[in-house]
């Protein structure tokens, strides 16, 4: 299973899915419809934090599947101080942050996904 996205192929009537995977931030997912040639990046009405789930602006009916998808930010979220303490919250922050592009840069390593194409 991957761990910065998850893929629906059924269902695709409905606006609300579901993210599975850890973010740092709601808004970093997003998602791709795939119509059999190509992905097509999809518009985003609402993300839910607590609920952990993304909405549509409408139905992906005309995709065979679509992609919900974490692009998590390069910029620094944490900067340490010398002399300051450091925090638990601080440092789990920095660690997930690097953790997470690495799992996105591992997963998009390949120029295709799973032999469709470009991805990510």
């Amino acid at each position: 299973m991957a761990n910065s996205y998850i893929e629906y192929n059924q269902n695709l009537s409905e606006t609300t899915y579901s993210v599975p995977f850890n973010v740092l931030s709601i808004d970093d997912v997003n998602v791709k419809g795939y119509n059999g040639s190509t992905w097509s990046d999809l518009t985003v009405a609402s993300r839910d934090a607590a609920a952990k789930t993304v909405t549509l602006s409408g139905a992906p009916s005309a995709y065979q599947k679509i992609r919900v998808w974490r692009n998590t930010g390069t910029t620094q979220l944490v900067d340490f101080q010398n002399g300051s303490r450091l925090s638990e919250s601080d440092l789990d922050t920095a660690y997930q942050q690097g953790l997470f592009v690495a799992q996105e840069v591992s997963e998009n390593a390949s120029g295709n996904v799973e032999g469709i194409g470009p991805q990510g």
